[in-house]
């Protein structure tokens, strides 16, 4: 099956492929889930509710980059394939 096969049925989830996070990368998510950890530990029920829903708005808008920088960087990669072939 092909590419173009792929797409057309449904099996191609790039957002699923988790890339490999560098040694930097995870230090970084080490520190933040320390943080978290000790924040959480200072808040109370109603502040512990409250930063949880900041938490999900804040995965609501990364989703939105993430999808924009997506979209944008597969029309210039269309935008190269046509300019390659004229």
């Amino acid at each position: 099956m092909d590419i173009l096969e792929d797409l057309y049925y449904g099996n191609l989830f790039p957002n699923e492929k988790c890339a490999k996070l560098d040694d930097e990368t995870k230090e970084l998510l080490v520190l933040l889930n320390r943080n978290e950890e000790k924040l959480i530990a200072t808040l109370s029920d109603e502040q512990k509710e409250t930063f949880e829903k900041y938490k999900d708005c804040n995965w609501e808008i990364s989703e939105i980059c993430e999808r924009q920088s997506f979209i944008t960087g597969f029309k210039l990669g269309a935008k190269i394939v046509i300019e390659a072939m004229t």
